[in-house]
């Protein structure tokens, strides 16, 4: 039988280490690598690895971060840590196994042979439910941005879940007190950080400042019309109506005339 894995710890030795080691067993293949939770969550969703090898400890995510925020629920995740407290926590999700750093070849081949043979057994078959349970039971942190951009997602830690939102379903975002609305669809996020740095983060990406209090993102204008002598009307392609002050409209004008070329802003733009 063929079983397919994914490698997961921040330390590029410890990597390489359980790399080796699964060459030796001709019947694993390993479909990534990931140095962050961030890329585990995208090659677990991608793979659906039989078999997760995990850290726990990792910046900005955890491996309980990792687990919570998949789509896939892998049929047998081996810890591996450094940690001896997390032990009791990680059986509480079900993890078939708990390597504590550094481990013999001996232990981490019964660690394998554990995961091969429990895959598929009735008895493994856990309520994803329970596991799901034991996981919110951790301690959360609220509203956390991820501090690196992925390719086109914005990075949300929110109840210990993270969100990768595209960049390009994004429609703007508001300043809230200490927090961020993060404006989707439907509905909205909470992040903790300033609109000053969600614009230095995203302006690469399309987003441009219309207010002291808001960021838009540029493919979902509509129409930009004068609404007072000093302010402007901007509405977005889903009719929301957001004000562009004095302050931000020509630098607003001159990005959207590069991307909207027209003879001359006659006070009524309209996307193409």
């Amino acid at each position: 039988m063929k079983y397919t894995a994914v490698i997961v710890d921040d330390e590029q030795d410890a990597r390489e280490g359980i790399s080796l080691l699964l060459q030796q067993d001709e019947s694993i293949e390993v479909k990534a690598h990931c140095s962050d939770g961030i890329t585990a969550i995208l090659a677990i969703n991608n793979h659906k690895p039989d078999i997760l090898f995990l850290d726990i400890q990792m910046p900005q995510i955890t491996g309980f971060d990792v687990l919570r925020s998949v789509n896939y629920r892998p049929k047998a995740t081996i810890f591996t840590t450094a940690y001896d407290e997390f032990a009791l926590k990680a059986f509480e999700v079900h993890a078939i196994d708990y390597l504590l750093k550094p481990f013999s070849d001996t232990r981490f081949y019964e660690a394998l042979q554990h995961a091969k043979s429990s895959i598929g057994k009735d008895s493994t078959k856990k309520s994803d439910t329970g596991w799901l349970n034991a996981l919110d039971q951790e301690n959360m942190v609220n509203g956390e941005l991820i501090e690196r951009p992925v390719g086109e997602r914005l990075a949300v830690k929110d109840n210990g879940k993270i969100h990768l939102l595209e960049l390009s379903k994004i429609r703007w975002l508001e300043a809230y007190d200490y927090y961020i609305k993060v404006h989707l669809s439907d509905h909205f996020l909470l992040v903790r950080d300033s609109l000053k740095n969600m614009e230095t983060k995203l302006k690469a990406h399309g987003f441009i400042r219309i207010h002291k209090s808001s960021l838009v993102n540029t493919l979902f204008i509509a129409t930009i019309q004068p609404a007072s002598p000093k302010e402007y009307s901007l509405t977005l392609k889903e009719g929301q109506q957001l004000k562009v002050s004095r302050n931000y409209k020509a630098a607003l004008f001159e990005y959207l005339n590069m991307r909207w070329p027209v003879p001359a802003f006659n006070g009524h733009l309209t996307a193409k």
